[in-house]
């Protein structure tokens, strides 16, 4: 395959990597703003023509935006690099997915340090922007910015020479390759200070090498590449894919000449954050990792759990250390399991915690770390508001009831309506809300199946709307028919209730309100008379209108709900208490209203709206 052949190879495999990449990145940045035009149902819902010519542009702009990155001046090494990046952050992009889709579970143990070289980069190709220290060594290609000052006011970019030397234009020749960046600074202003005197020059890396270097061993995709000079062993194996499964990150060769220069150990980097790798590449040099030694799981009572790379000799000790050390949850315990497996079989080994350093790991140990982690019980959080001394949100004991929430709060002042004051609990508001839909979804389906038929004529589609109507109007408070008479608590602790996390407690003042809604001639509040009763308070609201039932609901200032029963006759009429904040309900009759032949099933649902409006009497005219 000639070298056209293969850039074309590279670029096509290079693209189906890419396209996929991009599906993956648009959707996590626009799915929550707008539809993704890669989005299979936005897709779906458009013309035949249309969707072809989208997924047609999709696919040339992800072309387009690969071809950049090969039509520089690109080199078939660096293409591989670009394609090994590709594939990487595919495998990436699969495995958090997978994770997410739960095919992973989340007791499964990883190993440590398999996605260390995982992350998400926001290029494939380093970046050959000299950030060196004064170690670093100059060859052939490095680039130097000199800038003269003094008699001689200019700026020169030289390259090292093949000869290891840098020319400099009206100076001459400075040997630099092999030393320092440091030590080639120095000699550089030397040599100009002593060939030209009055001029002085300041130096500094404009650019460095490109390096080529061999990774071979347990890696990903071993190979020869092409990094930027004064690149690390760490940068080098990033670039080549990380280790593979069966690799070690406690024993990678750096290799010149067929000497080791340093024998590097992961952990001290991973676990704990010895950046050392003074070393950095050179052309030439090899990378070699070693197999793994034998893996060690560390579970229980340790801050990382994980499957640990134990090196020959080291002991429980050593791979606690790893592991981040003992969490908290293994205070109080003494000892350490070692679960042991070999051709005699499998023993459970009690270690005590002063003989961890002496009690050396083998292949297939387990280590199981005990721990305990008790349950904290949650905040109660409440607020209280209205007629006490000290209105605000409190933090309560678990075991607090209604009563001591009250005196937390500095006891009821003169003028609050105590029957009149409510509790709302989250609980009881998301019960409403799931019995109101059921109640609504159970209605709907009824009248759907009955409409059309022989025996149901009447009913038609428009009492759905009329149904979703009153759905609609409803405000769900979640209230909670309580006691807030101190007295009557303290004479019977069982009227007393134990408070929940969100309750809030609301004690109004004291309205002399009698309200009428509903389907009356004249709804409207009235001034409360204790003399009056409920006939006599729907004769001052014009009586019913033809549409309302004849059976009303009464709802009390504490939140129980009654019914009366209206009849023209006084013996036949129900009696019903009254009291300031009083609502009296005219439910309608929606078979009057709309010819609708009113099913059974039909009236609970419209009737439990009168429930929702205990939360419109005095407390909300406070």
């Amino acid at each position: 395959m000639n070298y056209y052949q293969e850039q074309i190879t590279v670029k096509q495999i290079a693209l189906k990597f890419f396209f996929i990449f991009l599906v993956f990145v648009s959707h996590s940045l626009y799915s929550q703003s707008q539809p993704s035009l890669l989005d299979s149902p936005f897709l779906e819902g458009l013309p035949t023509s249309v969707r072809d010519q989208v997924e047609t542009q999709n696919e040339v702009q992800s072309e387009e935006e690969l071809e950049k990155l090969f039509r520089s001046e690109t080199s078939v090494e660096k293409n591989k690099v670009i394609l090994e990046r590709l594939k990487k952050e595919i495998k990436s992009l699969d495995q958090k997915f997978s994770e997410m889709d739960g095919e992973k579970s989340s007791e499964t143990l990883s190993r440590f340090g398999e996605f260390f070289f995982n992350s998400s980069q926001s290029s494939f190709m380093p970046v050959n922007v000299p950030n060196l220290n004064s170690d670093y060594i100059i060859d052939v290609g490095d680039k130097f910015d000199l800038l003269f000052t003094g008699k001689v006011e200019e700026n020169e970019e030289v390259i090292v020479r093949r000869d290891g030397t840098l020319a400099i234009p009206g100076v001459g020749k400075v040997q630099v390759a092999g030393k320092t960046l440091q030590d080639a600074s120095t000699a550089i202003k030397t040599y100009v200070d002593n060939a030209s005197f009055g001029v002085e020059v300041f130096v500094s890396l404009s650019d460095v090498r490109d390096v080529q270097v061999l990774l071979l061993g347990n890696i990903d995709s071993p190979g020869i590449y092409t990094l930027s000079g004064g690149s690390s062993v760490l940068a080098a194996l990033n670039i080549a894919g990380g280790i593979s499964s069966s690799g070690s990150y406690r024993q990678i060769d750096h290799k010149r000449n067929g000497e080791i220069v340093e024998s590097i150990d992961l952990y001290e980097v991973m676990i704990f954050g010895n950046f050392m790798l003074n070393n950095t590449l050179r052309s030439g040099d090899t990378i070699f990792v070693h197999p793994s030694s034998y893996l060690i799981p560390v579970t229980g009572g340790v801050n990382v759990p994980a499957i640990y790379e134990a090196k020959k000799g080291e002991s429980i000790d050593d791979l606690i250390n790893y592991a981040s050390g003992f969490s908290q949850y293994h205070s109080g315990f003494d000892h350490v399991l070692v679960n042991r497996v070999n051709l005699k079989g499998t023993s459970l080994l009690k270690i005590k915690e002063n003989n961890l350093e002496n009690f050396v790991l083998e292949p297939r140990d387990s280590i199981q770390v005990p721990s305990y982690k008790n349950t904290i019980d949650p905040v109660t959080t409440i607020t209280i508001t209205g007629e006490v001394y000290l209105p605000g949100e409190y933090v309560v004991g678990q075991n607090s009831t209604l009563k001591d929430a009250v005196l937390l709060a500095g006891g009821y002042k003169d003028d609050a309506y105590i029957y009149g004051s409510a509790l709302f609990r989250k609980d009881a508001l998301a019960k409403e809300q799931l019995f109101a839909q059921l109640n609504y979804s159970d209605t709907v389906n009824y009248i759907i199946s009955n409409i059309g038929k022989a025996n149901s004529s009447s009913i038609d589609s428009s009492v759905i709307d009329l149904l979703a109507e009153e759905l609609r109007s409803r405000d769900l408070k979640g209230r909670v028919v309580a006691n807030f008479n101190l007295d009557a608590i303290k004479n019977d602790p069982s009227l007393d209730m134990r408070l929940m996390d969100g309750d809030i407690i609301t004690i109004p003042k004291l309205q002399k309100v009698v309200y009428l809604f509903g389907d009356f001639r004249n709804p409207s509040n009235f001034i409360y008379d204790s003399s009056k009763t409920v006939n006599d308070y729907i004769d001052i609201a014009g009586g019913l209108k033809e549409s309302a039932y004849n059976e009303i609901l009464i709802i009390d200032p504490d939140g129980n709900t009654h019914t009366h029963k209206v009849s023209k006759l006084p013996l036949l009429a129900s009696s019903v208490d009254l009291y300031p904040g009083s609502i009296i309900y005219a439910q309608r009759n929606i078979g009057k209203l709309s010819g609708v032949s009113y099913a059974a099933t039909v009236s609970p649902i419209l009737s439990s709206l009168a429930i929702s409006l205990a939360s419109l009497n005095s407390i909300n005219n406070n």
